[in-house]
């Protein structure tokens, strides 16, 4: 059975699912089971930030159905047009997780629509791991360079009654 890892970048999926399904968010348990089916998940971690500690729940959460957690403060600043804007990239993180965690793999998922990534799935394909790209709206690069890309389907979506009630993530 192939060892899988995954590594989801939360605001990522958020905004892509976002895109393609308005208003619906990612059952992040409906996703962890749609993976098993590829392999014995060994490890996975969500990638987020939040801004003072709004997002504990959803932590919360995320922890009690197996995510690894690894959530930031979220920096703020002023484009050159004086716009005022947010950011919390964990590009980098997510790499040096994969590149340091890669030969405890088989098959790593990476829940990230994001091309910047393409360096570092083009760099786990060489050294053999299969790598699928389980998100919406994935850019041309990685389709290119993972060995398989999936469309999140609408069934791996909360319930229009869960997302009512659900905190916002």
């Amino acid at each position: 059975m192939k060892r899988v890892g995954v590594f989801v970048d939360v605001s990522n999926i958020y905004f892509c699912i976002g895109r393609k399904y308005e208003r619906r968010k990612l059952d992040y348990r409906k996703y962890l089971e749609f993976i098993k089916d590829f392999g014995e998940l060994t490890k996975a971690i969500a990638y987020g930030s939040q801004i003072s500690n709004e997002a504990a729940g959803f932590v919360h959460c995320l922890q009690s159905i197996g995510f690894q957690t690894k959530f930031k403060a979220v920096k703020s600043y002023h484009n050159e047009d004086k716009s005022f804007k947010q950011k919390a990239d964990w590009d980098v993180g997510i790499a040096m997780d994969i590149v340091s965690m890669v030969d405890r793999f088989d098959m790593i998922i990476l829940g990230c629509a994001d091309g910047d990534l393409q360096p570092v799935v083009e760099w786990a394909v060489r050294r053999g791991i299969d790598v699928v790209i389980l998100a919406c709206g994935i850019s041309r690069d990685l389709k290119e360079s993972a060995t398989q890309c999936i469309e999140i389907p609408e069934s791996l979506l909360e319930s229009e009654e869960e997302h009512a009630a659900a905190p916002d993530a």
